[in-house]
């Protein structure tokens, strides 16, 4: 968008300057203004390539690795006739992501002692009675745990998980007997239903991040306008959202998402408001490519600050004389003519006025206005002694009229353009792209605006990328 509004403005003023007719006078009755037919929906997937092994190691950083009893290493006493102590350690997490489903697996050593007694009124009456599990000369014995989430994008825009324990496979036995109590099975049953306590811990989080209120509002404002930099307001109007399964490869988190709709650009705000709720969220493939036309509407009011901030006061030479724009006024009318009305100061005064009829050709990428006409308005009697002049030689000049060649334009500016979409956009987030094709489909001229169409197409891909801080250890 940042190159359409230059373009336009650039052909609005080199047309203007194309051939030596006088101004045609002005219809009677005024052309009911039109509209260009409607475009076709634009279709947007980008693909995010998030690389998570920093990632990764803060959530495994950031989790316990040993978790105890709480009087660790002396024994807690949870009634007069029962004390124990355990001490179990993790591996780091490995993690993995297929259609979706995440899975956190991990290995526990752990080691466990508890003592029993007879006690009578809640006093002890016989000496402890003790047993161990990897005490002493004894290994630590090992469980291999494994967890799994489901995720599931709804069409209402919320996340909905549902993870459990997958897998609790006892390596080594526990076989410890205390007072006849064989406790393997009951240590698995107290690391299963701790590890379940927390599966559903994190399904409610997620839920409670679903009704966050920034999320609810987003959900509720349906489709929306946005300002674009300084050139306007832009709504996308979407009728399909998408998203892609996620998977990990490697260390590389890979999904895409994607849009259809009718996006539209405008200088005013309002023109651009629909109420439109949010279309439901439907899942796809992964993929890339954009393919989107544009339909831009311009107040000519709009327009005119925009070529005043950046043409007001500007000096140029002409053929060793200097002139200097004052003012701008560009205005339209509904039989599709433009006029430009430029007022200019220096060697000499006056105001020059240009009007025509823009002509595109779509096929060729080329603008001309073949019934260009001009006049100017001055006092300075040497202006007028050489308007004559300057009509023969502007007629000269640009005989065939060919005003803009739009396809060279943009081949040139290529590069930067590609330039633009490559480079960071946070500390965290860059983009790569790349530019394969833009064409004007549409410039139509009104009384009270200037309606443009482009088609636009190419690549982009947002890549994740922590910064190296996070990868120090």
């Amino acid at each position: 968008m940042k190159y359409i509004i230059p373009v336009v403005a650039l052909l609005i003023c080199i047309t203007a300057c194309n051939s030596s007719k006088k101004v045609a006078i002005q219809p009677a009755t005024e052309t009911q203004a039109r509209l260009l037919p409607a475009l076709p929906s634009s279709i947007i997937n980008i693909p995010f390539k998030i690389y998570m092994k920093p990632l990764l190691a803060m959530m495994d950083s950031g989790t316990a690795k040993e978790f105890t009893n709480d009087k660790w290493p002396n024994y807690t006493q949870s009634g007069c006739d029962f004390r124990y102590k355990f001490r179990f350690v993790r591996s780091p997490f490995t993690f993995g992501v297929v259609n979706n489903k995440v899975t956190i697996g991990f290995r526990g050593n752990y080691q466990i002692a508890g003592s029993k007694t007879i006690c009578t009124f809640d006093k002890q009456v016989s000496p402890w009675v003790s047993g161990s599990c990897g005490f002493g000369n004894e290994p630590m014995r090992r469980v291999d745990l494994g967890i799994s989430s489901n995720l599931t994008l709804l069409p209402n825009h919320q996340l909905l998980t549902s993870t459990k324990l997958d897998k609790i496979n006892a390596l080594d036995k526990c076989e410890v007997t205390l007072m006849q109590n064989d406790l393997t099975g009951e240590i698995l049953d107290s690391i299963k239903a701790s590890v379940e306590t927390t599966c559903g811990a994190f399904d409610k989080f997620v839920q409670t991040l679903n009704n966050n209120e920034i999320l609810r509002q987003w959900r509720s404002g349906g489709s929306r306008v946005m300002p674009i930099s300084t050139y306007g307001f832009l709504n996308l109007n979407p009728s399909m959202l998408r998203v892609s399964k996620f998977n990990l490869y490697k260390d590389t988190l890979y999904f895409s998402i994607g849009y259809t709709g009718q996006p539209k650009f405008s200088s005013d705000s309002q023109r651009l408001v629909t109420h439109a709720a949010l279309p439901p969220i439907s899942e796809s493939n992964y993929t890339m490519g954009i393919n989107t036309s544009l339909d831009a509407v311009y107040q000519y009011s709009f327009f005119n600050k925009l070529l005043n901030d950046s043409l007001r006061n500007k000096p140029f030479d002409v053929e060793g004389r200097t002139f200097v724009i004052k003012d701008v006024n560009i205005s339209g009318s509904n039989d599709g003519k433009i006029q430009v009305d430029v007022s200019f100061s220096g060697n000499r005064k006056g105001v020059l006025h240009l009007k025509g009829t823009p002509q595109l050709d779509v096929e060729k990428q080329v603008l001309s206005m073949p019934d260009v006409t001009f006049a100017v308005d001055t006092k300075d009697m040497m202006v007028n002694i050489a308007k004559a002049l300057f009509r023969k030689k502007i007629m000269k000049q640009l005989a065939n009229q060919s005003v803009l060649d739009l396809a060279a334009l943009i081949e040139k500016n290529k590069t930067a353009i590609e330039a633009r979409l490559n480079q960071s956009v946070t500390p965290w987030m860059s983009t790569a792209g790349t530019f394969q094709q833009f064409r004007l489909v549409g410039l139509l001229p009104q009384k009270d605006y200037i309606q443009v169409q482009a088609y636009i197409r190419g690549t982009l891909m947002v890549i994740g990328q922590p910064p190296a801080s996070m990868l120090k250890k």
